[in-house]
């Protein structure tokens, strides 16, 4: 049987990788909780709530 031999870089990779994309996902809903209201009404003042 051969045996295969993982690289060692791939689990350290995928973790910064997922860590990166959990960060930005907080950030993106938490920016949303604090200032969605204010783009809503701001895109309905302009007319555009419609294209959003």
């Amino acid at each position: 049987m051969d045996r295969i031999a993982t690289d060692g870089y791939r689990l350290p990779l995928i973790t910064a990788a997922s860590l990166l994309l959990f960060t930005l996902a907080g950030a993106t809903f938490y920016g949303w909780l604090a200032f969605g209201s204010s783009i809503l009404l701001t895109l309905g003042e302009n007319g555009l709530s419609w294209c959003f």
